[in-house]
């Protein structure tokens, strides 16, 4: 923020997001208060994002074709906001004219954001389970972004709770995420695994060796983001995949 640029805080709204939070469950219901979120903040779309490695799953307002791109090329592993949520974990303001100075990939991808009218922002970001995070991007057309800030970041992350909690509920395809595909031998591993089943025990009932199941399910767990095996299980049933 400039040193004479004034911030503006947005205290009031995350009051009027958590208020709406209370009284909603489905999908459209969270979407509503989300975009009402945005616009009485000044902002013209946001994005939730639940990522760990490159598992993301996103709920939001961004243009389809833009969600469909970013998440079929993998721009999450580059993107630098999702770096410095994951750093600094407190809110932050962004804008893709900073991003345009780093080149390389992370140039490409502002410049394509910035096509779909995402140019700057405003995100935070919270810890949640198994090592991952979860944030709110609040976005805007204007090249320049916004003086914002939170006075009570405590209060704010209670707000992104909210809709981590509310939309983690959901077993529908509510949230997006990139196409994973796994190999038949590791859905048997990890159907064999989610049951309680050993690598020892999977290498006999798979007639494999121990060594080919520790493999699977390390492909397995690479492919769906997680943090162990169980983790992998969790991803995989959650997803439909097992």
């Amino acid at each position: 923020m400039g040193a004479n640029e004034p911030a503006r805080y947005l205290d009031e709204h995350v009051d009027g997001l958590v208020d709406a939070l209370e009284l909603v469950q489905e999908p459209v219901a969270i979407r509503q208060a989300l975009q009402q979120f945005a616009k009485t903040a000044g902002f013209d779309r946001f994005a939730y994002g639940h990522i760990q490695g490159t598992d993301t799953r996103i709920f939001s307002n961004y243009p389809e074709e833009w969600l469909q791109r970013y998440l079929a090329e993998g721009y999450v592993a580059i993107d630098p906001t999702i770096a410095h949520a994951k750093r600094a974990l407190r809110p932050f303001v962004w804008s893709g004219a900073d991003m345009m100075r780093h080149g390389g990939e992370v140039r490409r991808i502002a410049g394509e954001a910035a096509e779909f009218g995402i140019k700057s922002g405003f995100t935070i970001p919270i810890r949640t389970g198994f090592g991952r995070i979860a944030l709110l991007s609040l976005a805007s057309e204007r090249t320049k972004p916004d003086c914002v800030a939170i006075r009570d970041e405590t209060h704010a992350a209670t707000a992104i709770a909210y809709v981590h909690i509310n939309l983690l509920r959901r077993r529908d395809d509510t949230l997006q995420t990139a196409d994973v595909a796994l190999s038949p031998r590791e859905v048997t591993c990890l159907n064999w695994a989610s049951i309680g089943k050993t690598q020892a025990e999977i290498a006999r009932l798979t007639r494999l060796s121990e060594k080919t199941v520790r493999f699977y399910l390390e492909q397995a767990r690479v492919k769906l983001g997680a943090s162990n095996t169980t983790h992998a299980v969790m991803i995989a049933a959650a997803r439909r995949l097992i």
